[in-house]
């Protein structure tokens, strides 16, 4: 899918051609440098600090940078800096190759046997867990128990969304890179005034395209949500409320901007014969319960992994299946901090079907082909 540069938001259109560094050297002012990239978020942060032209800015860590003098210290110990840089080149900072963490790790599916429902008096929290265990879809229970039948908009919603990632980045140490994920986010909330929160209305894009640029970022955030859909089925009403707010406008972005075109989509992972058995179900179904990132590029996707997962779009492999799968992925490299990975993002309570196994002897990588059921 294409975006015209005149309707981005001004975060997207950031140049990408940036990156601070940090000497890890044991003597950092000696000759003997060893230069650091600071995390992405961190980047972001101060590179803000640097175009605002301020004197420094504090990271996650309790770490100072101090712009001025070039210099990076722990609060608590001015007396042991090191010295940082900033590095401008003329191509950007985007990865060529995938991401390990993103792309490669198994796709979880939803059971298929129910699970246990939660015991004891039943409570507003408990019917909304179980139905979350019930029905593996985050987004849908997120709906149902905070946004049906309420005069909420959009704009409550990213608020929500904004305060669950501020809450669960200060769990894990990262307050400062949440408030500046949160800060990016509530840039876009005055779209969403007037527009009810439900699934007839459409999200703004400018909303959607925040959403979609945020859960890109390599930092805490995606890494959190996708480890949670994980393991749905142990999500605590508290992280429901969380990261529920931010699945709910992810998952009406990509439901509402499928992309038509016909392709064909990859991923690698690392499978053992036993779990490769879990998504060759003859005449079955399977659910994925989390966000699944995939690559149209296959030499990419084949870095990682035994096993590769071959995503038949459009019927491009069993033209005379059944059930023509329709569009299910959103072309989501023109908004990714990370073009360059080519990457589809796949909506969460997505169904496929099984359709093939072959081995490649020559790569020896396993070949799993799915095709979708709209």
């Amino acid at each position: 899918m294409a975006y015209a540069s005149s309707n981005r938001l001004p975060v997207l259109l950031r140049p990408k051609n940036f990156q601070w560094y940090w000497n890890s050297a044991v003597d950092p002012w000696s000759l003997a440098e060893e230069w650091m990239k600071y995390a992405d978020a961190e980047n972001e942060i101060i590179e803000d600090a640097y175009s605002q032209e301020l004197l420094q800015v504090e990271i996650d860590g309790d770490w100072v940078i101090n712009l001025k003098h070039q210099i990076q210290y722990k609060k608590n110990e001015k007396d042991k800096q090191r010295p940082i840089k900033r590095v401008q080149s003329e191509n950007d900072r985007s990865h060529v190759h995938l991401r390990e963490t993103r792309f490669s790790l198994p796709i979880t599916l939803a059971a298929t046997r129910s699970t246990p429902s939660i015991e004891g008096s039943q409570t507003a929290d408990s019917d909304t867990l179980n139905h979350l265990r019930s029905h593996s879809y985050i987004a849908g229970t997120y709906f149902k128990s905070e946004l049906e039948k309420t005069s909420k908009v959009f704009s409550d919603v990213v608020e929500a969304a904004a305060e669950g990632i501020m809450k669960e980045g200060s769990l894990l140490g990262k307050t400062k890179e949440a408030e500046w994920l949160a800060r990016q986010l509530l840039t876009v909330k005055h779209y969403g005034n007037g527009i009810s929160a439900d699934w007839c209305h459409t999200i703004p894009v400018e909303i959607g395209q925040m959403c979609v640029y945020l859960y890109t970022k390599e930092c805490f955030w995606y890494k959190l949500v996708n480890k949670l859909l994980r393991d749905i089925s142990n999500i605590t009403i508290d992280q429901l409320k969380s990261i529920g707010p931010f699945c709910w406008l992810l998952q009406q972005y990509l439901e509402k901007n499928k992309t038509r075109e016909i392709i064909t989509l990859y991923r690698g992972c690392e499978l053992t014969d036993e779990q490769r058995k879990d998504y060759m179900i003859k005449k079955g179904t399977i659910t994925f319960t989390a966000f699944t990132s995939t690559s149209r590029s296959r030499e990419k996707a084949e870095q990682f992994g035994n096993t590769l997962f071959i995503f038949d779009c459009m019927n491009k492999y069993f033209p005379r299946a059944a059930h023509p799968c329709g569009a299910f992925s959103v072309d989501i490299a023109a908004i990714s901090d990370f073009p360059n990975e080519e990457e589809f993002l796949i909506e969460s309570k997505r169904v496929f079907q099984f359709m093939r196994y072959d081995y490649d002897f020559k790569k020896k990588k396993h070949l799993i082909y799915l095709m979708s059921l709209g």
